[in-house]
């Protein structure tokens, strides 16, 4: 009998490999839309070179037409054709915060705040200012972390000034503020512990007020893995889990082989993250400098891991722009174009890998449970956006005990068929009551994971 294998989905890897070893690198989870069924992986984009700075990233926006880029101790702009202009130096040496309106470019970080408004950068140091090392923008005016709890907002249209009397305090719960953040016109106060809810009332001072049972019981594990787009905000929690935030509903997205993934990191704390729109799915990518960088496909609710190189380090992008209609990211000094068409990363060797689901007899019904099966081939369905000048290779392997050891590699070319189907047929695969296949493929080349089928006999034991 011929039936589909469990080839399609997210990375799944739990530490009793039993129960999943299911990989995902660089391939994303697509969903069809009419069916909720994820039906494809598609290629994460390569990038190339797009505009060279100096110095370790510490974050960048686009702000009134040019991309402005801290990396090191210098301030940059980065115009359409990737020429960079220095603008000044930056103090300390933790990530930045770029609150802004039209007028002002403020950029918050180690304590320090610093105005651009396009000719002239200074520095703020108003005696008001509590050493912030996060801020925010709503309705004209800047909202600046503070100490013991407490946040402090300017004068309207002015990032400088800040009255003595214009500061509050979240205090709910009494947890330390570690960054507020502004989503839909909401000062969302992430603390250690909670997450408070104010409003722009236009009153007091500060004009600012808790929203009545606006507390949200999580708190913030890492300061810099905040992000949002038009709809949630993402965020890595104290509890070691990824959260989506909308009003007041927090719900968590970490399944449950991530999570323990994620308990076992040394200090998840210095987690970076950032949301992007490509080919109309919304992603949130989640980097752990030294660990993993991972990444979750909204729209399929899939997770997948992201790497580079033949060695397969973590993808170390920290910082997403939108802009000249392009994904600009940020790794360290260097600031990269994703580009669809290509398939490495700045020029090193990317590795799409796919750990299957568990395959046993179970599948096929219960009257099939534990039952050995004899494998004859194996037929592998994927699609290539143009037809390659030499056929490339898969790697195949297998694993008869749920991925504790491996079999030896096969190395196999994809044949071409029509309209660029790629295809990969295997034969002689023995027998085995349970079996998870490895498919990686190193080749330059955009190429898609749609179907991958089997041949069985079923055994008497």
């Amino acid at each position: 009998m011929r039936t589909s294998l469990p080839a399609i989905g997210q990375a799944y890897l739990h530490s009793d490999l039993r129960l999943s070893a299911q990989t995902c690198k660089n391939w994303y989870p697509e969903l069809n839309k009419e069916t909720s069924v994820i039906v494809s992986l598609q290629p994460w984009p390569g990038n190339k070179s797009f505009a060279t700075t100096t110095g370790d990233d510490r974050g960048a926006t686009f702000w009134n037409g040019l991309v402005y880029k801290v990396s090191g101790s210098t301030l940059c702009s980065v115009n359409a054709a990737g020429v960079s202009t220095v603008i000044g130096t930056v103090g300390g040496l933790g990530r930045c915060d770029f609150p802004a309106n039209t007028d002002y470019l403020v950029i918050v970080t180690s304590g320090l705040v610093y105005v651009y408004d396009g000719t002239t950068f200074t520095q703020n140091n108003s005696s008001e200012l509590e050493s912030p090392n996060y801020g925010a923008y709503l309705n004209n005016q800047w909202i600046y972390q503070g100490q013991n709890g407490r946040f402090g907002v300017s004068d309207a249209g002015d990032p400088f000034t800040i009255n003595a009397l214009s500061y509050a305090s979240a205090e709910s719960a009494g947890d330390p503020l570690v960054r507020p953040y502004v989503f839909n016109q909401i000062l969302y106060l992430f603390g250690t512990k909670t997450v408070e809810q104010w409003y722009n009332s236009g009153a007091g001072d500060p004009p600012f007020d808790r929203i009545q049972q606006g507390i949200i019981q999580k708190g913030l594990g890492a300061a810099d893995s905040v992000a949002n787009n038009d709809r949630v905000i993402y965020f890595f929690g104290d509890d070691r889990l990824v959260y989506q935030l909308a009003g007041n509903g927090v719900l968590s997205i970490t399944p449950p082989a991530l999570a323990r993934t994620f308990q076992d990191y040394a200090d998840p704390s210095n987690a970076v993250g950032f949301t992007l729109t490509l080919n109309g799915q919304e992603f949130y990518i989640l980097h752990f400098p030294n660990e993993n960088t991972w990444a979750f496909n909204e729209t399929s609710g899939g997770w997948f891991e992201l790497t580079i190189g033949a060695n397969e380090r973590p993808y170390p992008v920290t910082s997403h722009v939108y802009a000249y209609g392009k994904h600009l990211m940020a790794d360290d000094g260097e600031l990269l174009e994703l580009d669809d068409s290509l398939n490495t990363y700045n020029g090193l060797t990317v590795i799409k890998e796919r750990t299957t689901g568990l395959i046993s007899g179970e599948m096929l019904g219960n009257a099939f449970i534990g039952k050995r099966m004899f494998m004859s081939r194996m037929e592998v369905i994927g699609k290539m956006k143009s037809p390659p000048s030499t056929a490339p290779l898969m790697m195949v392997d297998y694993s008869d005990d749920a991925g504790y050891t491996w079999s030896n590699p096969r190395f196999k070319p994809l044949s071409i068929d029509g309209n660029y189907s790629s295809v990969l047929r295997l034969t002689q695969l023995g027998s085995f009551k349970d079996r998870v296949f490895r498919y990686r493929i190193s080749d330059d080349m955009h190429m898609s994971l749609h179907k991958v089928s089997g041949d069985f006999k079923i055994g008497n034991n």
